[in-house]
């Protein structure tokens, strides 16, 4: 129960994103590689390989760093949740002109087309038995999706059964010019929030 609350209280901040982090940056190699660093090390019999060949190291999006990571960890952890034989995860991250793309493969149970279609509905579970089993309560996907929306992003799914499930993400590239402006924004916003008497 305790865990049910803490994933609705993500769902109701993750729609309340614009109110609370309008100018927030956040560089995306650092965060995937940190997330998948320590999904490594809590996961030590799962292999979960990285590749950001096509991502550039100073790639940033708009967005709170700790949403990147907890969306990361929710498609991971479903990844390993939902593994069977081959104990593999591959996460990958690339980015076009206007976009960056991040994909979380598994190879697992897969997803049935028509499941497909609900997924990211609230409390939808593919198999009930097996996810209460697993500790899910079908909000994960759920609250990805909103967080993704609210920053004018898109998910989506790619699966086979008995094959593995592919999660990609996208959103918008921060341009340099657009993450000064932000960057000057932030800090005025701090200089102003400093009360007087205060070093800065």
């Amino acid at each position: 129960m305790k865990h049910l609350i803490q994933e609705m209280l993500d769902l109701t901040r993750a729609e309340q994103i614009d109110v609370q982090y309008p100018y927030e940056i956040t560089n995306v190699n650092e965060v995937v590689r940190r997330v998948v660093s320590d999904l490594a090390m809590v996961h030590p019999d799962f292999k979960i390989q990285l590749d950001e060949d096509d991502l550039p190291d100073d790639t940033e999006i708009q967005m709170y760093h700790g949403h990147l990571e907890q969306l990361l960890v929710i498609l991971i952890d479903n990844g390993i949740k939902y593994s069977t034989d081959r104990k593999q995860i591959n996460v990958s991250a690339g980015v076009t002109k206007k976009e960056v793309s991040i994909m979380v493969q598994d190879f697992g149970e897969g997803i049935s087309p028509e499941d497909q279609k609900k997924i990211f509905n609230r409390f939808y579970r593919v198999d009930k038995a097996r996810t209460r089993e697993k500790g899910g309560n079908g909000l994960g996907l759920s609250i990805a999706q909103k967080l993704v929306d609210s920053y004018k992003g898109e998910i989506s799914v790619e699966s086979v059964e008995g094959q593995g499930s592919q999660f990609k993400m996208v959103f918008p590239v921060l341009s340099k010019k657009r993450a000064a402006k932000l960057r000057k924004i932030e800090a005025e916003k701090h200089k102003n929030d400093v009360p007087d008497g205060i070093l800065k």
